[in-house]
């Protein structure tokens, strides 16, 4: 009886050591690749993305905090007409876990997003995105990612004028390499 107690003691003081609340910051670059529907609904868009994760992490493997993703370069191809290049800019609210076998998984809510077309329309569309994600981190201090992010947009201004109902929607996946460093 008194072994299997020492043995508890032991083990409960090795494993809380290990558990500690801090600061996470995690860059990333990816790539996003998806559809737009406005008033083309076959629209393909494709970004090149960086960004970065800063959450507070809590010691039962839990953080939150905010995502800020900078398309920094993509396309917007519509069936017909010319293609345009299209940029992200995206704040979220970010919760996540990193679970011990390997993954980890996040939700994300817009707080604010634009996306803006530059070339034929000049448009900027405006929303509030919604995103999941899920990690796999079996290499070396990297973390392979994959997002789904679906955005219902709320508001467009073209050159003719701006539009608060539209019924515009966009959707992609993104993949993504980022370097989740705890402190």
């Amino acid at each position: 009886m008194m072994k299997k107690m020492w043995l508890v003691l032991a083990l409960f003081l090795g494993l809380s050591g290990t558990a500690h609340a801090g600061v996470m910051i995690e860059p990333y670059l990816g790539f996003e690749m998806g559809k737009f529907t406005d008033n083309n609904p076959d629209a393909k868009t494709e970004l090149v993305n960086m960004g970065a994760r800063l959450a507070w992490t809590t010691p039962v493997m839990l953080w939150l905090g905010l995502d800020y993703n900078l398309g920094v370069s993509g396309n917007y191809k519509p069936d017909s007409g010319s293609n345009e290049t299209m940029k992200r800019n995206t704040l979220f609210a970010v919760a996540g876990i990193d679970l011990p076998i390997l993954l980890r998984g996040w939700v994300g809510y817009g707080v604010t997003s634009e996306l803006k077309m530059d070339g034929g329309s000049n448009a900027k569309y405006t929303g509030n995105p919604i995103k999941i994600g899920v990690g796999f981190t079996a290499l070396p201090f990297i973390s392979l990612n994959l997002e789904y992010i679906n955005e219902n947009i709320n508001k467009v201004e073209t050159n003719s004028g701006t539009d608060n109902s539209p019924d515009n929607k966009a959707s992609s996946y993104m993949l993504s390499v980022s370097l989740p460093l705890h402190f």
